[in-house]
């Protein structure tokens, strides 16, 4: 099975993801982007980062499942992440791209991951970004919201160990069925 995790930027994803790897055998898809490599981020452990022109020319050659722009960065799943995986595969995903790939693959799984604005506040400020960019941000959170309903679940992050404890039941029961 494939499992889609997603929800507003900063609301614990990739937390939630590393530890999951702690607990279970996942196979996390690591996505294509455009956009610069952050401080500690390692290139084909985070993100496979690329140009615009070689992501354009992935683009063209069918290379990705879904794909989408997210601010001014492409961010895109190569269809080599989810074949021939024997470990649970775990996809994070924009909300825009999670919701097209569920509706294009229905029989997989979509978990929204959701915090409260004063949290999600105050982890985009950690981040260092100024309140222009939170404001733009938290207008963005609140339009992803409306499209929690089209999720199979929908987990709010309050406590790290419960919120991967959940997915980790999600998970076992439906791959027991």
């Amino acid at each position: 099975m494939i499992y889609i995790i997603t929800g507003p930027s900063g609301v614990g994803k990739n937390t939630i993801i590393n530890e999951l790897s702690n607990h279970i055998n996942i196979h996390f898809s690591v996505s294509h982007t455009t956009r610069e490599k952050r401080q500690g981020e390692v290139d084909g452990k985070d993100y496979f980062f690329v140009s615009e022109e070689e992501f354009k020319n992935l683009i063209d050659k069918n290379f990705f499942i879904e794909f989408e722009q997210y601010g001014d960065a492409f961010y895109g799943t190569g269809k080599d992440q989810i074949k021939n995986k024997k470990e649970v595969i775990l996809l994070d995903l924009e909300v825009n791209g999670a919701t097209k790939l569920l509706k294009q693959y229905p029989h997989f799984i979509g978990i929204f991951i959701d915090i409260d604005n004063d949290s999600l506040k105050e982890r985009l400020k950690i981040r260092g970004h100024d309140n222009s960019f939170i404001q733009e941000r938290m207008k963005l959170a609140n339009l992803q919201r409306e499209k929690k309903h089209l999720y199979n679940f929908n987990i709010k992050n309050v406590d790290l160990n419960t919120s991967v404890k959940e997915i980790i039941d999600i998970i076992y029961d439906l791959e027991e069925r």
